[in-house]
């Protein structure tokens, strides 16, 4: 109900039930809708997974650009994973150009 009424922290969480089929079946394509509409809200560690699913293809098509902008949201709230794989999409030029700089200050 708090998930259907908007509420960030709810999308996450119910997302996370249905990527690891807790309570039903996995469901990558309604996990990453229920990720972006938390993200979509500010919420660091939907951005941060949601990037990881544009970067790993799953849920739908793979996504560098995208992946690389969600990480870099969630890494501007401190998001310690997200600061990670943007350093490494950033030291090895993936979504964007390579930029070691920025990656070695992540």
């Amino acid at each position: 109900l708090a998930a259907a009424q908007g509420h960030a922290d709810a999308q996450f969480r119910l997302g996370v039930m249905h990527w690891h089929a807790e309570g039903g079946p996995e469901d990558c394509a309604e996990t990453r809708r229920l990720f972006g509409l938390a993200a979509a809200q500010g919420n660091a560690h939907a951005q941060c997974f949601l990037g990881s699913m544009h970067d790993a293809g799953e849920g739908g098509p793979q996504d560098l650009v995208e992946a690389r902008r969600l990480y870099g949201l969630a890494a501007a709230q401190g998001h310690a994973r997200a600061q990670f794989h943007l350093g490494g999409m950033l030291a090895n030029g993936e979504g964007g150009p390579e930029d070691c700089a920025e990656a070695r200050r992540l």
